[in-house]
C-alpha cells in the first residue's frame, strides 16, 4: 500500500510530464514562433491549460507569410486541454 506522499510524487511527476509534453508540442501547431507561458492543471474540471504568445520573431514571420503585410501582436492565446484517460489491456 502506498502512502499519500507516494501518491502526491507520483502525481506530480505525472503532470510534469504533461508540461514537459506540452512545451514540445504546442508550438509545432504554429506556423511561426510562439512561446509557451504558463501550463497550470485545473483538478476541477481536470484539465490542462497552455498560455501562448507570439515570439519577438513572429511579426516578421507572419508578414513574410502574407506577402510584406504590416502585422500587429498583442495579447495571448489560452489553450485548455482535457485530460482523458485510456484502459490499458
Amino acid at each position: 500500500m502506498t502512502t499519500l506522499n507516494e501518491e502526491m510524487a507520483t502525481v506530480r511527476s505525472e503532470v510534469e510530464d504533461v508540461r514537459e509534453q506540452l512545451r514540445a508540442e504546442v508550438p509545432t501547431l504554429f506556423e511561426f514562433d510562439v512561446t509557451v507561458g504558463n501550463i497550470s492543471y485545473n483538478t476541477n474540471s481536470d484539465s490542462v491549460s497552455v498560455t501562448i504568445e507570439p515570439s519577438s520573431r513572429a511579426r516578421e514571420q507572419i508578414s513574410e507569410q502574407l506577402g510584406g503585410v504590416n502585422v500587429k501582436t498583442s495579447g495571448q492565446l489560452e489553450f485548455e486541454f482535457r485530460v482523458t484517460t485510456t484502459d490499458a489491456e
